[in-house]
């Protein structure tokens, strides 16, 4: 439970960090059960007197609150003295550059950039409207892509599984009207045809997985790189996938309760989400500050 997700060198930071802080205790001669607020205060001065960067404390505080979350899924403990206790002074880096949902729907709309040509005709480019769709409209990322099999689609019920990865969350999302039937084609018409094309450049080529691509790579991360070139082409403000993503979380943000959004976004921490809260402050001041009545 405590270690979920993590990477063996991050569990042996975090344990470093745990045991780091039972000895101070010991040391201070204070219980787990009575660690006060205060107490981390005055664990915070000792470190910063060691010279200890804010980006470093903070780092022991969230294995602190890590150690706390544990104790109270054990039923060893009730309160979390840590939570939301940071030393502030670090610039956090808060989703930027994000794109209104016009410029997402022309993202998906749009593509292929052929002019006369309103809907994807290849094989492939109607796999990479399916990848677009999924990015525009449930903010995957590409690992999640990846993962994904036929199985995890119920298109009469309308919703999609989402596999859990190291970072984010397995989770249950709603797919968009305008989805169900270029998924129900690409699954019974098109995917059989980029199997067979696949197969010939790899002989006795099987997967169970969605999305196939074409090329000797079986991943999707060359297939990605050719299709955000041509999305970059064909629209001035769009970067990368990731942008997309941050975008529709945004967007989220305006309309649901933050629980939610952490659970469409897969988020294993609030804080995650609440970056995108911070983001929409920001842009709300920011239009404030050119349409403010004194200026």
């Amino acid at each position: 439970m405590l270690y979920r997700n993590y990477q063996p060198s991050t569990i042996k930071g975090i344990e470093g960090i745990i045991q780091n802080f039972l000895n101070w205790l010991e040391n201070e001669n204070i219980e787990i059960e009575e660690v006060s607020y205060n107490d981390l205060l005055i664990l915070v001065k000792k470190r910063r007197e060691k010279n200890l960067s804010r980006h470093t404390i903070n780092s022991h505080l969230l294995g602190i609150q890590h150690y706390y979350d544990w104790l109270i899924s054990q039923g060893k403990q009730t309160h979390n003295p840590a939570v939301n206790l940071r030393v502030k002074g670090i610039k956090e880096s808060l989703p930027h550059d994000l794109l209104n949902q016009k410029q997402l729907e022309q993202t998906y709309e749009d593509y292929p950039p052929v002019v006369g040509q309103t809907k994807a005709q290849t094989p492939v480019q109607k796999r990479n409207k399916i990848i677009i769709s999924l990015v525009v409209y449930q903010g995957l990322v590409r690992e999640e892509l990846q993962q994904l099999e036929p199985r995890d689609l119920n298109l009469e019920k309308g919703i999609i599984r989402i596999r859990k990865t190291v970072r984010l969350q397995k989770r249950v999302l709603k797919l968009k009207a305008n989805q169900i039937l270029p998924l129900q084609e690409y699954i019974t018409q098109i995917r059989p045809k980029l199997l067979k094309l696949k197969k010939q450049n790899t002989k006795n080529y099987q997967t169970d997985k969605l999305l196939i691509t074409t090329g000797n790579s079986h991943h999707l991360k060359e297939a990605s790189r050719e299709l955000i070139y041509i999305l970059r082409k064909q629209h001035p403000w769009f970067k990368s996938f990731l942008q997309v993503r941050s975008s529709v979380i945004s967007l989220w943000i305006k309309e649901k309760n933050i629980r939610e959004v952490q659970y469409m976004a897969g988020h294993n921490n609030i804080i995650s989400t609440q970056r995108y809260v911070r983001a929409n402050l920001d842009e709300l001041k920011e239009q404030l500050g050119k349409f403010h009545p004194l200026k």
